[in-house]
């Protein structure tokens, strides 16, 4: 069955902005370009960067989350499926003390978690609402080209929620204020709408990788690239102030930038979907330039958790706290337990286990794609050398990776840990 016309859907929502009603939530039609304001805010990172350049560093940037938000429904009914709520609730939480912390000022203990929970459910429900108005109201003509009168559509919410400090937070004063946190949250589409009978557990088509080194192989240029784990993992927001790679702030997409550089880490035309940000590997000194990628683990992508699964079936991901633990990433590693078939190590892949043959599949994970195979991981220009392929997979067709299928298959089965249905 072919695919709905997609629906031209965006809002954004900001929870309790009038302090004499914190019920309240306010949402807002997003349009997808504002040449005006200089940020695509149809895009959850356009909208984060564009919150940081209105409210600068102290107030701006936040703590944040991606949720995978699963719509079912007809011309009449929707029913949502949400992925792990009560997951990223919790890293929200730790990551957004870790970013209080970094500023210099203890996490206020009394700041009323419940309530904050409940801000963040009641921005979450918002972006539902109007989501589930959006499909019912502009689908309709989807359904009957479809001829899906009695049959169910599904589509996929990238719902992100941003939890950015209140001038209490940020100041570190005392204040009548009763909102410690700004909750707000961001929705999109994420692809077009299809018949809830198409295959919902088939592998999307690889990518290739590309790990971030630098033209100059040395220590002292690769301490230049942005990375979320440097000194012993350490994403900067400003001159001093450094989060842990275990938190999610939204600072990281403007201080990426710089790695996705199309002409030097995604070449177009190389069917590069990921950069890797690589670290030095346990037991391995950096020798000089000669084996300075040699001595280098793989840590994560941009915006991903990395797994290796090895020749002799062991599996590989870089274990916390030098990652983000994605919830995606907790998942996989629960399956991977359960598989007879598969060993999980707790060390990182290394580019030297690459070049010696030993890795067999290759995925990342996300919130919203789960799982996406890796075909090749290229290695950028470096020393004056043009770029190369560090591995590149044996398997031709998506049936050639049975363990990242496998993998995926279960991670269907189990995604959801909550729900919320609406109905019109």
């Amino acid at each position: 069955m072919g695919a709905a016309v997609d629906v031209p859907f965006c809002a954004d929502a900001l929870a309790g902005s009038d302090i004499a009603d914190p019920c309240h939530v306010q949402i807002n039609r997003l349009e997808h370009d504002n040449e005006k304001i200089g940020y695509d805010v149809s895009s959850a990172r356009g909208w984060m960067e564009h919150i940081e350049q209105c409210d600068g560093q102290l107030y701006g940037v936040g703590a944040y989350t991606v949720i995978r938000c699963d719509a079912s429904y007809t011309k009449h009914t929707c029913n949502w499926k949400i992925w792990g709520l009560d997951f990223h609730t919790s890293r929200l939480w730790s990551s957004y003390r870790m970013l209080i912390e970094s500023l210099g000022s203890d996490f206020d203990e009394n700041t009323d978690e419940k309530e904050i929970t409940r801000r963040t459910v009641r921005v979450i429900n918002a972006l539902l609402d109007e989501a589930t108005l959006s499909l019912l109201e502009e689908s309709m003509e989807d359904i009957h080209q479809l001829d899906l009168e009695d049959e169910h559509l599904t589509r996929t919410l990238m719902l992100t929620v941003l939890w950015t400090p209140s001038r209490k937070d940020a100041d570190f004063k005392e204040s009548e204020s009763t909102q410690p946190i700004i909750v707000r949250g961001h929705a999109i589409f994420a692809g077009a709408s299809r018949a809830q009978n198409c295959k919902e557990d088939s592998l999307p088509s690889p990518i290739a990788a590309c790990i971030a080194v630098p033209s100059d192989p040395t220590a002292e240029e690769m301490s230049l690239l942005p990375h979320r784990h440097r000194n012993d993992s350490c994403l900067q927001i400003q001159s001093t102030h450094f989060v842990g790679a275990m938190a999610k702030i939204s600072s990281w997409c403007r201080s990426r930038r710089p790695l996705e550089d199309s002409n030097r880490f995604k070449v177009p035309g190389s069917g590069v979907g990921e950069v890797l940000l690589v670290g030095r590997a346990r037991n391995r000194a950096f020798d000089g330039k000669q084996n300075f990628i040699d001595s280098l683990e793989v840590l994560e992508g941009l915006i991903t958790n990395f797994f290796v699964i090895y020749k002799d079936g062991t599996v590989r991901t870089a274990p916390l706290p030098k990652v983000l633990p994605g919830f995606v990433r907790h998942l996989v590693l629960d399956v991977v337990n359960e598989v007879q078939e598969l060993v999980l190590d707790d060390l990182a892949p290394t580019v030297q286990d690459a070049k010696d043959g030993l890795w067999s599949e290759v995925f990342v994970t996300s919130a919203i794609k789960i799982i996406v195979p890796v075909n090749r991981v290229l290695i950028p220009p470096t020393g004056g050398m043009e770029s190369i392929t560090l591995w590149q997979s044996d398997c031709r067709e998506l049936s050639d990776y049975p363990f990242t299928q496998l993998i995926r298959s279960e991670l269907i089965k189990r995604g959801g840990d909550g729900a919320h249905s609406l109905k019109r």
